[in-house]
């Protein structure tokens, strides 16, 4: 009976795929917040943009946006995807409600399959329209979880709704940034001074054998250009998001998350802290960046290793706070 449920499921999500496929339109209806006049060419911009990655994605061609609907900052970002992995909307219909942000609007929720995976549950996602004051498209992101995003917007330990907006459309840019193997983008938001502590596990003899290496920023930059090179795809989730504010530098937050790390050729799961200052809106900047693996559930089949200096994530909140000086 299971495998019978299972199957059913499987073979209506192929009909759904292939609906969208054959529809090629995606017809949407925004809600509240942007002026009426501003949510209709929201809407128009919307609506155009992936018709034409819907056909692109059918047919396996290059994207052609337009000025008109989308900025130049969007067609480079969403052309980095596009080169990454192709994907395109899976519903028909989508409503949903505008939310202010820094730059104009935004709207989640936005379900795709992106084409690239090692994981059937990696292809289904869901991404984030930004758009500017004027309801032209100025980004596509790769979104954090609907659950996620709601428990953070409402258990933090941050006492404004939109700061809490601000670190997580952050930490979705950082995330979305990876996946496409934006470089610029990731060496930008680091600081020059940034500690960096990378993680890699392997399987050995029945053993699993984690090394943590302490890194610069230079020396972190050079390897994920060497990764970027060396995949075909990479796909990053973040889970279990909790965020925090430092109690004496109130532009400083800690966010506290797991990583699963899947891509061509190497996949891991594991804890990750960033130490984010947010000099306005705009303008974030991570001094921490440090990996370390789950507990395992059988500690003897873990080995770890350390290639220069150990930190536990007390160590390093105390390192940053010696380090964070503005």
């Amino acid at each position: 009976m299971i495998f019978i449920r299972y199957f059913a499921t499987l073979i209506l999500g192929c009909l759904l795929c292939a609906q969208a496929y054959a529809q090629h339109t995606t017809e949407f209806l925004f809600s509240e917040t942007a002026p009426d006049n501003i949510r209709k060419k929201m809407q128009t911009n919307a609506e155009a943009v992936f018709a034409e990655i819907n056909r692109a994605c059918e047919q396996n061609t290059a994207l052609s946006l337009l000025l008109a609907n989308v900025t130049d900052f969007a067609i480079s970002r969403i052309t980095n995807q596009w080169a990454v992995s192709h994907f395109y909307c899976t519903k028909t219909n989508i409503k949903e409600l505008v939310l202010k942000s820094s730059n104009g609007y935004q709207v989640r929720n936005i379900p795709v399959c992106i084409e690239r995976g090692n994981k059937q549950e990696d292809k289904y996602q869901d991404m984030v329209i930004e758009f500017d004051e004027n309801g032209k498209i100025s980004d596509l992101t790769i979104a954090l979880s609907h659950h996620q995003y709601a428990n953070v917007i409402t258990t933090s330990v941050t006492d404004l709704l939109r700061q809490r907006q601000i670190i997580l459309d952050f930490v979705e840019n950082f995330r979305t940034a990876y996946n496409r193997k934006e470089l610029p983008y990731i060496e930008k938001v680091f600081s020059d001074e940034a500690l960096i502590i990378t993680g890699k596990e392997l399987e050995r003899d029945g053993r699993i054998i984690t090394t943590l290496t302490t890194e610069d920023k230079g020396g972190y930059i050079k390897k994920l250009r060497r990764i970027f090179d060396g995949n075909s795809y990479i796909n990053i989730k973040f889970d279990e998001i909790k965020v925090k504010q430092d109690e004496g530098k109130p532009d400083f937050y800690y966010v506290y998350l797991t990583q699963d790390w899947n891509s061509s050729t190497y996949s891991d799961k594991g804890w990750l802290l960033l130490t984010i200052q947010f000099r306005g809106e705009d303008h974030p900047l991570i001094w921490v960046r440090a990996w370390q693996p789950l507990d395992s559930a059988n500690p003897g089949r873990r080995r770890t290793t350390y290639k220069r200096r150990r930190y536990s994530y007390r160590r390093l909140i105390q390192h940053s706070n010696r380090r964070l000086k503005t």
